[in-house]
């Protein structure tokens, strides 16, 4: 199986427009495992889809950018709960505003 992939691969694996993969590299939250000096190509590892899936994940469930990379930085369950039981009221909120 091959271990790197370009942007571009990426952006047609897991469905995510490379301007997004872009500026998740700018922000941070999820930065290629390495850059080409020669073209600048961004290349992802496959150590890296699981990252990918759980931003994509979050993302679906409407999470705040800065709160995904605030549980990247700490990697504590107990901020995922939090953060999930929070979008939890968000979304509740919402749907009672359409009633």
């Amino acid at each position: 199986m091959k271990e790197y992939f370009t942007i571009g691969e990426i952006s047609k694996l897991f469905q995510v427009k490379i301007a997004t993969l872009r500026y998740y590299d700018e922000i941070g939250l999820l930065r290629p495992e390495f850059i080409d000096e020669k073209n600048n190509y961004r290349y992802y590892s496959t150590h890296q889809f699981d990252r990918l899936n759980s931003i994509k994940y979050l993302r679906a469930l409407d999470l705040p950018i800065s709160e995904i990379i605030d549980f990247f930085n700490y990697r504590e369950i107990d901020t995922l709960v939090e953060l999930l039981k929070k979008q939890k009221e968000e979304v509740a909120k919402k749907r009672g505003n359409w009633s």
